[in-house]
């Protein structure tokens, strides 16, 4: 099984407006949601029950403190979490640490949107680059947004098998005020 969900099947009620999407700050409230998202991000393109443990075990966020050197936002549409991202900021260029999509919202555009969210934090962070170690599965959507494979490294998920590090260039990066 590549994905969770068939291509060709689509619950038609969740779709919404792109429109309609309004962004908060994520915070250590959120922490279980963001951990339930991660998880159910990586089981949608197959993985084992015992992959998703170790995944979760290494990058699941349980210290609140992780938030005093990390920022992102959440975006949420009604009631409906869409996804969320969040940067760590004590590493230099910048690193994008987690980029997640509700699995309910894949391939309808809403990671797109999340994405531009995403870089227009980044502008305004001052920051002329940032670099993200991705999903093999995800890579070609982070191509489809600009971003440049620039090595790998060994997946947590799947040992024996490589994932992607990326790089995103600020198309026009501004100065922090």
């Amino acid at each position: 099984m590549k994905h969770g969900k068939s291509k060709t099947f689509r619950d038609l009620s969740i779709f919404m407006p792109i429109d309609a999407l309004k962004f908060r700050p994520v915070g250590i409230a959120d922490l279980p949601l963001i951990n339930q998202l991660m998880r159910s991000g990586k089981a949608y393109w197959g993985y084992s029950e015992e992959a998703l443990d170790r995944f979760m075990k290494v990058f699941g966020i349980t210290d609140a403190a992780y938030f005093n050197k990390a920022f992102g936002f959440m975006a949420e549409s009604g009631q409906d979490t869409i996804g969320y991202y969040l940067f760590k900021t004590d590493e230099q260029p910048p690193s994008l640490d987690y980029f997640f999509l509700n699995v309910r919202f894949i391939g309808q555009g809403y990671g797109r949107h999340l994405w531009n969210h995403c870089v227009v934090q980044s502008e305004k962070q001052g920051w002329t680059k940032f670099t993200f170690c991705a999903d093999p599965h995800a890579q070609g959507f982070y191509e489809h947004m600009g971003a440049i494979k620039i090595t790998e490294r060994p997946m947590v998920t799947v040992p024996g098998h490589m994932a992607p590090v990326m790089v995103f260039i600020i198309p026009n990066p501004k100065q922090a005020s």
